[in-house]
Protein backbone atom coordinates (compact mmCIF):
# COMPACT_ATOMS: atom_id res chain seq x y z
CA UNK A 1 0.00 0.00 0.00
CA UNK A 2 1.43 3.57 -0.56
CA UNK A 3 2.18 6.52 1.82
CA UNK A 4 -0.25 8.53 2.34
CA UNK A 5 -0.08 12.30 3.54
CA UNK A 6 -2.33 14.30 1.75
CA UNK A 7 -5.36 12.01 1.48
CA UNK A 8 -4.89 9.94 4.40
CA UNK A 9 -8.30 11.03 5.88
CA UNK A 10 -10.19 11.84 2.01
CA UNK A 11 -12.28 8.72 2.59
CA UNK A 12 -13.26 9.46 6.69
CA UNK A 13 -17.11 10.50 6.63
CA UNK A 14 -18.11 14.41 7.06
CA UNK A 15 -14.02 14.97 6.95
CA UNK A 16 -15.16 18.18 4.56
CA UNK A 17 -17.01 20.00 7.76
CA UNK A 18 -14.61 21.67 10.19
CA UNK A 19 -15.79 19.45 13.49
CA UNK A 20 -14.65 16.17 11.76
CA UNK A 21 -12.00 17.31 10.33
CA UNK A 22 -10.55 18.58 13.60
CA UNK A 23 -11.83 15.30 15.46
CA UNK A 24 -9.16 13.71 13.43
CA UNK A 25 -6.20 16.11 13.83
CA UNK A 26 -6.99 18.98 12.14
CA UNK A 27 -5.41 22.15 12.72
CA UNK A 28 -2.31 20.79 14.64
CA UNK A 29 0.01 22.07 12.48
CA UNK A 30 -1.32 25.52 13.47
CA UNK A 31 -1.07 24.92 16.99
CA UNK A 32 2.82 23.66 16.32
CA UNK A 33 3.71 26.49 13.92
CA UNK A 34 2.24 29.72 15.75
CA UNK A 35 2.90 28.62 19.39
CA UNK A 36 5.83 26.38 19.23
CA UNK A 37 7.73 27.95 15.86
CA UNK A 38 9.00 30.95 14.72
CA UNK A 39 8.04 31.93 10.95
CA UNK A 40 11.79 31.25 9.93
CA UNK A 41 11.89 28.12 11.38
CA UNK A 42 8.94 26.97 9.51
CA UNK A 43 10.39 28.23 6.15
CA UNK A 44 13.20 26.25 7.32
CA UNK A 45 11.59 22.90 7.68
CA UNK A 46 10.25 23.47 4.12
CA UNK A 47 13.83 23.67 2.98
CA UNK A 48 14.72 20.83 4.76
CA UNK A 49 11.53 18.62 3.71
CA UNK A 50 12.62 19.56 0.35
CA UNK A 51 9.15 20.04 -0.93
CA UNK A 52 8.99 21.03 -4.61
CA UNK A 53 6.21 23.10 -6.15
CA UNK A 54 3.29 21.03 -7.22
CA UNK A 55 1.68 22.74 -9.83
CA UNK A 56 4.13 22.12 -12.83
CA UNK A 57 8.10 23.69 -12.62
CA UNK A 58 9.09 21.37 -9.41
CA UNK A 59 10.86 24.82 -8.15
CA UNK A 60 12.27 23.92 -4.05
CA UNK A 61 9.35 25.71 -2.35
CA UNK A 62 11.48 26.64 0.63
CA UNK A 63 13.98 28.05 -1.24
CA UNK A 64 10.77 30.97 -3.28
CA UNK A 65 9.69 31.41 0.32
CA UNK A 66 13.05 32.82 0.94
CA UNK A 67 13.36 35.04 -1.57
CA UNK A 68 10.65 36.96 -0.24
CA UNK A 69 11.37 41.02 0.45
CA UNK A 70 11.17 41.86 3.45
CA UNK A 71 10.90 45.64 3.19
CA UNK A 72 9.62 47.33 6.81
CA UNK A 73 6.37 48.50 7.04
CA UNK A 74 5.56 47.11 3.41
CA UNK A 75 2.73 44.37 3.61
CA UNK A 76 2.95 40.93 2.34
CA UNK A 77 1.08 38.59 0.82
CA UNK A 78 0.19 34.79 -0.17
CA UNK A 79 -1.28 34.16 -3.39
CA UNK A 80 -2.62 30.16 -3.73
CA UNK A 81 -2.67 29.25 -7.27
CA UNK A 82 -6.25 27.55 -7.53
CA UNK A 83 -6.32 28.03 -11.41
CA UNK A 84 -5.75 24.78 -12.41
CA UNK A 85 -6.58 24.73 -16.29
CA UNK A 86 -3.69 22.22 -17.34
CA UNK A 87 -5.55 19.90 -19.44
CA UNK A 88 -6.01 16.65 -17.79
CA UNK A 89 -4.96 17.86 -14.27
CA UNK A 90 -7.90 17.60 -11.55
CA UNK A 91 -6.27 16.83 -8.46
CA UNK A 92 -6.22 20.41 -6.75
CA UNK A 93 -10.04 20.57 -7.66
CA UNK A 94 -10.29 17.33 -5.59
CA UNK A 95 -8.48 18.69 -2.32
CA UNK A 96 -10.32 21.90 -2.54
CA UNK A 97 -14.01 19.82 -3.05
CA UNK A 98 -13.22 16.82 -0.34
CA UNK A 99 -10.79 18.34 1.78
CA UNK A 100 -11.07 22.23 2.20
CA UNK A 101 -9.58 22.72 5.38
CA UNK A 102 -6.14 21.07 4.60
CA UNK A 103 -5.94 23.50 2.42
CA UNK A 104 -7.04 26.27 5.06
CA UNK A 105 -4.52 24.77 7.71
CA UNK A 106 -2.45 24.58 5.11
CA UNK A 107 -2.46 28.75 4.11
CA UNK A 108 -2.47 29.44 7.89
CA UNK A 109 0.74 27.98 8.81
CA UNK A 110 2.35 29.44 4.83
CA UNK A 111 0.91 33.05 5.75
CA UNK A 112 2.99 32.61 9.34
CA UNK A 113 5.70 31.96 7.55
CA UNK A 114 5.51 34.65 5.21
CA UNK A 115 4.21 37.35 7.22
CA UNK A 116 1.23 37.18 5.13
CA UNK A 117 -1.98 38.98 6.86
CA UNK A 118 -4.16 38.72 3.83
CA UNK A 119 -3.86 35.70 1.89
CA UNK A 120 -5.83 35.09 -1.23
CA UNK A 121 -6.73 32.08 -3.01
CA UNK A 122 -7.36 32.56 -6.82
CA UNK A 123 -9.22 29.90 -8.35
CA UNK A 124 -10.27 29.08 -11.53
CA UNK A 125 -13.57 30.31 -12.48
CA UNK A 126 -14.88 26.74 -14.34
CA UNK A 127 -14.72 25.51 -10.67
CA UNK A 128 -17.94 27.26 -10.17
CA UNK A 129 -19.48 24.77 -6.79
CA UNK A 130 -15.40 25.21 -5.08
CA UNK A 131 -15.51 28.47 -3.96
CA UNK A 132 -18.64 28.23 -2.24
CA UNK A 133 -17.36 25.09 -0.27
CA UNK A 134 -13.95 27.15 0.14
CA UNK A 135 -15.52 30.36 1.56
CA UNK A 136 -17.74 27.94 4.19
CA UNK A 137 -14.23 26.58 5.21
CA UNK A 138 -12.84 29.40 5.91
CA UNK A 139 -15.91 30.95 7.88
CA UNK A 140 -15.89 27.65 10.07
CA UNK A 141 -11.84 28.05 10.68
CA UNK A 142 -12.74 31.85 11.74
CA UNK A 143 -15.69 31.09 13.98
CA UNK A 144 -13.67 28.35 15.83
CA UNK A 145 -10.52 31.15 16.47
CA UNK A 146 -8.07 29.59 12.90
CA UNK A 147 -8.27 32.87 11.87
CA UNK A 148 -8.64 36.51 12.17
CA UNK A 149 -7.06 38.92 15.20
CA UNK A 150 -4.59 37.39 17.36
CA UNK A 151 -5.06 33.73 16.13
CA UNK A 152 -4.03 31.34 19.42
CA UNK A 153 -3.37 34.11 21.25
CA UNK A 154 -0.12 34.26 19.73
CA UNK A 155 -0.77 37.86 18.30
CA UNK A 156 -0.42 36.78 14.50
CA UNK A 157 -3.48 38.07 12.31
CA UNK A 158 -4.73 36.42 9.24
CA UNK A 159 -7.22 36.66 6.93
CA UNK A 160 -7.79 34.12 3.82
CA UNK A 161 -9.87 35.33 0.65
CA UNK A 162 -11.39 33.37 -2.55
CA UNK A 163 -11.33 35.20 -5.75
CA UNK A 164 -12.88 33.40 -8.62
CA UNK A 165 -11.14 34.09 -12.08
CA UNK A 166 -13.05 34.09 -15.55
CA UNK A 167 -11.73 31.07 -17.15
CA UNK A 168 -8.15 31.92 -18.71
CA UNK A 169 -5.62 29.26 -18.98
CA UNK A 170 -3.34 31.68 -18.83
CA UNK A 171 -3.98 33.11 -15.24
CA UNK A 172 -2.12 30.02 -13.92
CA UNK A 173 0.89 31.84 -14.79
CA UNK A 174 1.46 33.60 -11.22
CA UNK A 175 2.01 37.13 -13.04
CA UNK A 176 -0.86 36.64 -15.03
CA UNK A 177 -2.98 35.30 -11.85
CA UNK A 178 -1.27 38.50 -9.89
CA UNK A 179 -2.74 40.98 -12.41
CA UNK A 180 -6.09 39.43 -12.77
CA UNK A 181 -6.46 39.70 -9.04
CA UNK A 182 -5.75 42.99 -9.21
CA UNK A 183 -8.81 43.59 -11.72
CA UNK A 184 -6.65 44.10 -14.40
CA UNK A 185 -6.06 41.90 -17.91
CA UNK A 186 -4.71 38.64 -16.94
CA UNK A 187 -1.51 39.12 -19.17
CA UNK A 188 2.02 38.30 -17.97
CA UNK A 189 4.39 40.37 -16.50
CA UNK A 190 8.04 40.67 -18.06
CA UNK A 191 10.00 39.39 -15.06
CA UNK A 192 12.37 40.73 -13.34
CA UNK A 193 11.02 42.14 -11.02
CA UNK A 194 10.03 38.90 -10.33
CA UNK A 195 6.62 38.63 -7.54
CA UNK A 196 8.87 37.69 -4.62
CA UNK A 197 10.07 41.70 -4.70
CA UNK A 198 6.81 43.45 -6.27
CA UNK A 199 3.91 41.15 -6.69
CA UNK A 200 0.26 41.71 -5.86
CA UNK A 201 -0.58 45.71 -5.12
CA UNK A 202 3.69 45.72 -6.22
CA UNK A 203 4.00 44.24 -2.45
CA UNK A 204 6.20 41.46 -1.70
CA UNK A 205 3.86 38.31 -3.11
CA UNK A 206 4.59 34.70 -2.58
CA UNK A 207 2.01 32.51 -5.17
CA UNK A 208 2.04 28.43 -4.80
CA UNK A 209 -0.67 25.94 -5.89
CA UNK A 210 -3.02 23.96 -3.99
CA UNK A 211 -0.67 20.98 -3.51
CA UNK A 212 2.04 22.66 -2.53
CA UNK A 213 0.46 24.44 0.66
CA UNK A 214 -1.43 21.41 1.80
CA UNK A 215 1.89 19.70 1.71
CA UNK A 216 3.22 22.02 4.44
CA UNK A 217 0.48 20.37 6.80
CA UNK A 218 2.50 17.14 7.36
CA UNK A 219 5.58 18.60 6.99
CA UNK A 220 5.17 20.12 10.24
CA UNK A 221 3.40 17.59 12.00
CA UNK A 222 5.87 14.87 10.96
CA UNK A 223 9.05 17.29 10.44
CA UNK A 224 11.03 17.75 7.43
CA UNK A 225 13.39 14.81 8.07
CA UNK A 226 10.66 12.55 8.27
CA UNK A 227 8.76 13.94 5.11
CA UNK A 228 12.66 13.86 3.51
CA UNK A 229 12.55 10.13 3.90
CA UNK A 230 9.99 9.65 1.72
CA UNK A 231 10.29 9.32 -2.04
CA UNK A 232 13.75 9.04 -3.61
CA UNK A 233 17.02 11.70 -4.41
CA UNK A 234 15.48 15.40 -4.54
CA UNK A 235 11.59 13.78 -5.56
CA UNK A 236 10.68 13.78 -1.21
CA UNK A 237 7.37 13.65 0.30
CA UNK A 238 4.54 12.24 -2.03
CA UNK A 239 2.47 13.43 -5.17
CA UNK A 240 -0.80 13.44 -6.14
CA UNK A 241 -1.36 12.52 -9.89
CA UNK A 242 -4.47 12.61 -12.22
CA UNK A 243 -4.44 9.64 -13.97
CA UNK A 244 -7.05 9.91 -17.18
CA UNK A 245 -7.32 8.46 -20.70
CA UNK A 246 -7.29 4.74 -21.63
CA UNK A 247 -7.49 3.40 -18.54
CA UNK A 248 -9.37 1.08 -16.23
CA UNK A 249 -9.62 3.14 -12.87
CA UNK A 250 -8.92 7.02 -13.90
CA UNK A 251 -8.70 9.24 -10.72
CA UNK A 252 -6.56 11.05 -8.39
CA UNK A 253 -3.32 8.56 -6.75
CA UNK A 254 -1.08 9.52 -4.18
CA UNK A 255 2.30 8.27 -4.79
CA UNK A 256 5.59 8.03 -2.81
CA UNK A 257 7.51 8.46 -6.24
CA UNK A 258 9.74 5.70 -5.74
CA UNK A 259 6.99 3.81 -7.67
CA UNK A 260 7.67 2.85 -11.30
CA UNK A 261 5.36 4.18 -14.40
CA UNK A 262 4.81 0.31 -15.35
CA UNK A 263 3.35 -0.12 -11.93
CA UNK A 264 1.40 3.00 -11.72
CA UNK A 265 0.04 1.77 -15.04
CA UNK A 266 -0.57 -1.60 -14.33
CA UNK A 267 -1.41 -2.24 -10.93
CA UNK A 268 -4.58 -2.77 -9.50
CA UNK A 269 -3.76 -0.07 -6.65
CA UNK A 270 -3.20 2.61 -9.17
CA UNK A 271 -4.55 2.77 -12.49
CA UNK A 272 -5.81 -0.91 -13.38
CA UNK A 273 -4.42 -1.59 -16.59
CA UNK A 274 -5.18 -0.09 -20.27
CA UNK A 275 -9.06 -0.19 -20.73
CA UNK A 276 -10.62 -3.05 -22.83
CA UNK A 277 -7.00 -5.15 -22.67
CA UNK A 278 -5.61 -3.12 -25.05
CA UNK A 279 -2.09 -2.27 -25.31
CA UNK A 280 -0.51 0.84 -24.19
CA UNK A 281 0.93 3.18 -27.21
CA UNK A 282 2.09 6.34 -25.79
CA UNK A 283 1.39 8.48 -22.24
CA UNK A 284 1.66 12.29 -21.59
CA UNK A 285 2.49 11.90 -18.06
CA UNK A 286 2.36 15.37 -16.43
CA UNK A 287 0.11 17.44 -18.18
CA UNK A 288 -1.31 18.35 -21.79
CA UNK A 289 2.41 20.70 -21.89
CA UNK A 290 5.01 18.37 -21.25
CA UNK A 291 6.09 16.21 -24.12
CA UNK A 292 4.05 12.91 -25.27
CA UNK A 293 6.26 9.63 -24.43
CA UNK A 294 5.90 6.27 -26.97
CA UNK A 295 5.38 3.13 -24.79
CA UNK A 296 9.29 2.04 -24.99
CA UNK A 297 10.24 5.58 -23.66
CA UNK A 298 8.00 5.64 -20.89
CA UNK A 299 7.98 2.34 -19.25
CA UNK A 300 12.06 2.89 -19.61
CA UNK A 301 14.85 5.66 -19.49
CA UNK A 302 17.60 5.94 -21.91
CA UNK A 303 19.61 4.45 -19.87
CA UNK A 304 17.38 0.93 -19.77
CA UNK A 305 16.55 1.16 -15.94
CA UNK A 306 12.82 1.32 -14.74
CA UNK A 307 11.10 4.67 -15.64
CA UNK A 308 9.98 6.04 -12.01
CA UNK A 309 7.04 8.58 -11.70
CA UNK A 310 9.56 11.12 -10.06
CA UNK A 311 11.15 14.59 -11.12
CA UNK A 312 14.15 12.82 -12.04
CA UNK A 313 13.35 9.89 -13.94
CA UNK A 314 10.61 11.04 -16.10
CA UNK A 315 13.01 13.94 -17.34
CA UNK A 316 15.88 11.27 -17.82
CA UNK A 317 17.28 12.03 -21.02
CA UNK A 318 15.96 15.78 -21.62
CA UNK A 319 13.04 15.96 -24.13
CA UNK A 320 14.55 13.55 -26.49
CA UNK A 321 14.17 10.70 -24.31
CA UNK A 322 12.24 11.55 -21.69
CA UNK A 323 9.60 14.37 -20.19
CA UNK A 324 8.63 15.86 -17.25
CA UNK A 325 6.24 15.39 -13.79
CA UNK A 326 4.35 18.88 -14.78
CA UNK A 327 1.41 19.60 -12.98
CA UNK A 328 0.71 15.22 -12.52
CA UNK A 329 -1.91 14.91 -14.97
CA UNK A 330 -1.21 11.62 -16.16
CA UNK A 331 -2.97 11.12 -19.70
CA UNK A 332 -2.77 7.49 -21.23
CA UNK A 333 -3.06 6.63 -24.94
CA UNK A 334 -4.02 3.24 -25.94
CA UNK A 335 -2.89 1.41 -29.30
CA UNK A 336 -6.13 3.03 -30.95
CA UNK A 337 -5.36 6.21 -30.24
CA UNK A 338 -4.27 9.09 -33.27
CA UNK A 339 -1.07 10.72 -31.93
CA UNK A 340 -1.55 13.87 -35.02
CA UNK A 341 -5.45 14.18 -33.65
CA UNK A 342 -4.69 14.97 -30.18
CA UNK A 343 -1.72 17.31 -30.96
CA UNK A 344 -4.02 19.16 -33.26
CA UNK A 345 -6.82 19.24 -30.14
CA UNK A 346 -3.73 20.57 -27.62
CA UNK A 347 -2.62 22.88 -30.63
CA UNK A 348 -6.62 24.46 -30.68
CA UNK A 349 -6.34 24.91 -27.24
CA UNK A 350 -2.76 26.79 -26.54
CA UNK A 351 -4.01 28.70 -29.55
CA UNK A 352 -7.46 29.67 -28.12
CA UNK A 353 -6.08 30.62 -24.88
CA UNK A 354 -2.54 32.21 -26.08
CA UNK A 355 -3.08 35.66 -24.39
CA UNK A 356 -1.57 37.58 -27.79
CA UNK A 357 0.77 39.54 -25.85
CA UNK A 358 3.91 37.79 -27.60
CA UNK A 359 4.23 37.39 -31.48
CA UNK A 360 5.89 34.08 -31.43
CA UNK A 361 2.75 32.35 -28.92
CA UNK A 362 -0.35 34.84 -31.09
CA UNK A 363 0.60 34.11 -34.22
CA UNK A 364 2.74 30.80 -34.20
CA UNK A 365 0.01 29.11 -32.24
CA UNK A 366 -2.35 29.74 -34.69
CA UNK A 367 -0.30 28.69 -38.04
CA UNK A 368 0.46 24.97 -35.96
CA UNK A 369 -3.24 24.32 -35.41
CA UNK A 370 -3.77 25.45 -39.10
CA UNK A 371 -1.27 22.91 -40.64
CA UNK A 372 -2.13 20.38 -37.75
CA UNK A 373 -5.62 20.84 -38.91
CA UNK A 374 -4.62 20.51 -42.87
CA UNK A 375 -2.91 16.86 -42.00
CA UNK A 376 -5.67 15.91 -39.95
CA UNK A 377 -8.01 16.57 -42.27
CA UNK A 378 -6.45 14.70 -45.69
CA UNK A 379 -5.05 18.38 -46.80
CA UNK A 380 -1.04 17.78 -45.25
CA UNK A 381 2.62 17.92 -47.64
CA UNK A 382 4.94 16.35 -46.58
CA UNK A 383 6.65 20.05 -45.94
CA UNK A 384 4.23 20.46 -43.22
CA UNK A 385 5.77 18.13 -41.10
CA UNK A 386 9.49 20.46 -41.05
CA UNK A 387 7.68 23.85 -41.29
CA UNK A 388 5.36 22.35 -38.29
CA UNK A 389 9.11 21.44 -36.26
CA UNK A 390 10.44 24.91 -37.64
CA UNK A 391 7.39 27.13 -36.03
CA UNK A 392 7.20 25.21 -32.67
CA UNK A 393 11.35 26.07 -32.91
CA UNK A 394 10.77 29.38 -33.33
CA UNK A 395 8.30 30.01 -30.80
CA UNK A 396 10.16 27.72 -27.59
CA UNK A 397 11.89 30.40 -25.40
CA UNK A 398 10.65 33.74 -26.97
CA UNK A 399 7.60 34.58 -24.78
CA UNK A 400 7.22 36.35 -22.08
CA UNK A 401 5.56 33.69 -20.45
CA UNK A 402 5.87 29.26 -20.59
CA UNK A 403 2.68 29.15 -22.29
CA UNK A 404 4.76 29.11 -25.81
CA UNK A 405 7.02 26.44 -24.25
CA UNK A 406 3.39 24.67 -23.29
CA UNK A 407 2.21 25.32 -26.89
CA UNK A 408 5.69 24.08 -28.79
CA UNK A 409 7.21 20.81 -26.50
CA UNK A 410 3.58 18.65 -27.56
CA UNK A 411 4.04 19.28 -31.32
CA UNK A 412 7.40 18.81 -31.14
CA UNK A 413 7.09 15.44 -29.05
CA UNK A 414 4.77 14.08 -31.33
CA UNK A 415 6.88 14.95 -34.75
CA UNK A 416 10.01 13.50 -32.94
CA UNK A 417 8.14 10.27 -31.63
CA UNK A 418 5.76 9.67 -34.22
CA UNK A 419 6.97 11.61 -37.21
CA UNK A 420 5.61 8.01 -39.28
CA UNK A 421 2.02 9.13 -37.59
CA UNK A 422 1.91 12.21 -39.53
CA UNK A 423 3.62 10.27 -43.33
CA UNK A 424 0.99 8.34 -42.80
CA UNK A 425 -2.20 10.82 -42.41
CA UNK A 426 -0.59 12.57 -45.53
CA UNK A 427 0.05 9.57 -47.81
CA UNK A 428 -3.26 7.83 -47.03
CA UNK A 429 -5.75 11.20 -46.16
CA UNK A 430 -8.93 9.08 -47.05
CA UNK A 431 -7.97 5.98 -44.39
CA UNK A 432 -6.55 8.29 -42.09
CA UNK A 433 -9.92 9.79 -41.42
CA UNK A 434 -12.01 6.78 -42.12
CA UNK A 435 -10.54 4.75 -39.30
CA UNK A 436 -9.37 4.60 -35.39
CA UNK A 437 -6.17 4.64 -36.06
CA UNK A 438 -3.33 2.32 -33.97
CA UNK A 439 -0.10 2.75 -35.63
CA UNK A 440 2.83 0.77 -34.01
CA UNK A 441 5.48 2.70 -32.90
CA UNK A 442 9.06 2.21 -33.43
CA UNK A 443 11.20 0.58 -30.63
CA UNK A 444 13.51 3.51 -30.38
CA UNK A 445 12.69 7.66 -30.83
CA UNK A 446 12.73 8.51 -34.38
CA UNK A 447 15.31 11.50 -35.09
CA UNK A 448 14.21 15.10 -35.53
CA UNK A 449 14.11 16.32 -38.99
CA UNK A 450 16.95 17.97 -41.15
CA UNK A 451 16.01 21.33 -40.06
CA UNK A 452 16.06 20.63 -36.05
Amino acid sequence: MSIKLLLEKANVPGIISYEVYRREGGYASVEKALRNMTPDQVTDEVKKSGLRGRGGAGFPTGLKWSFLAKPDGVPRHLVCNADESEPGTFKDRYLMEFLPHLLIEGLIVSSFALGSHHTYIYIRGEYAWIPDILEKAIAEAKENGWLGKNILGTGFDCEIYVHRGAGAYICGEETALIESLEGKRGNPRIKPPFPAIKGVWDRPTVVNNVESLAAVVPIINYGAEAYAKIGIGKSTGTKLISACGNINKPGVYEIDMTISVEDFIYSDEYCGGIAHGKKLKACIPGGSSVPILPANLLLKTAKGEKRLMNYESLADGGFATGSSMGSGGFIVLDEDQCVVKHTMTLSRFYRHESCGQCSPCREGTGWMEKILKNIEYGKGKMSDIDLLWDIQRRIEGNTICPLGDAAAWPVAAAIRHFRDEFEWHIRYPEEAQQRNFGLAHYADPLPAPQSA
